[in-house]
This record gives structure tokens, sequence and C-alpha cells, in this order.
């Protein structure tokens, strides 16, 4: 089994791109919305020329509570962490993988990921409403959004 890339691998560019498109996702109380979202919406580029574009196929979430630092009993705050299992790559509105080495490339310049490193693995189906063919792969390890709420519950 191959190791996956780490925070060290992963570029702040990627975890800046996974943090804007956490900040506008519907929240974990709608699961069918957030599935939407996640499919409709990539992870923000600067450059789309290559025809290729990412977006997060897999994602585990994890809601926890802890008492309020204000000691008000019905004051909680609630954390939600967002972790990408799988990122899928799409070869936008083409129903054949990328070539090789412009795959490659695009991973390097466009999130400073080496193609080497990861396991690419094509899928079978289109990306979402035949968005194109697409190879997903685990995603680094480290990649996490976080948000924090305070909540105020009434008896």
């Amino acid at each position: 089994m191959q190791d996956v890339p780490t925070m060290l691998g992963m570029t702040q560019t990627l975890q800046n791109a996974y943090n804007a498109l956490m900040a506008r996702a519907p929240g974990a109380a709608f699961p069918k919305a957030r599935r939407l979202y996640l499919n409709k919406y990539q992870l923000p580029q600067s450059d789309d020329s290559a025809g290729l574009r990412l977006f997060v196929s897999e994602e585990s979430l994890d809601e926890s509570q802890q008492p309020a630092e204000d000691g008000e009993p019905h004051h909680r705050i609630v954390t939600l962490t967002s972790t990408p299992r799988q990122l899928a790559v799409v070869h936008w509105q083409q129903p054949q993988a990328p070539d090789r080495d412009s795959l490659h490339r695009w991973l390097k310049t466009a999130w400073n990921l080496e193609a080497g490193e990861l396991t690419l693995t094509p899928w079978p189906e289109p990306w979402f409403r035949d968005g194109g063919h697409q190879l997903r792969f685990q995603a680094p390890t480290g990649l996490i959004w976080q948000q924090r709420s305070r909540l105020t519950l009434l008896e």
C-alpha cells in the first residue's frame, strides 16, 4: 500500500481552496444539499485552461460539542470538522482520461501534488451529470476544515 501524501506534501493553495469550498457548503444538517453542492462545485483554482477540475468525491464529517467558556449551562460550542477522504480529478466534459503528461503537469502546477505519490484510480462512471471522466485518489492527510459555532439551548 502506498503512503498517502501528508501535510508536508500538500500546498497552502490546496488548503485555501478547500477552505473556500467549505465556507459556502450547506451545513451537515442538510446532507442531500451538501452532497449536491460537492458534486456541482469544484475546488477553486486559478487556471481552468487544462480542462481539469478537482472535486471532493468523498468526505468525513465529525460534529462535537463542549460547554461554552462563558459558564452558562445552556451554552455550547459546536465544532464541525470536515475531512475529504477522496478527491476526483475530472477531465471536464470529456469522456476519456486526460493524457498522462498533462495530468501530471496540472497536478504539480495547480496543486503542488506529485502524481507519482498518488494512486490515481480511473472511475467507471463519469462525474456528476456526465461532467467528464474522473480519476480518484486519497486526499492528503491534514487537509481539514473546521467551523466553530456557539449554540444556545433553551429548556
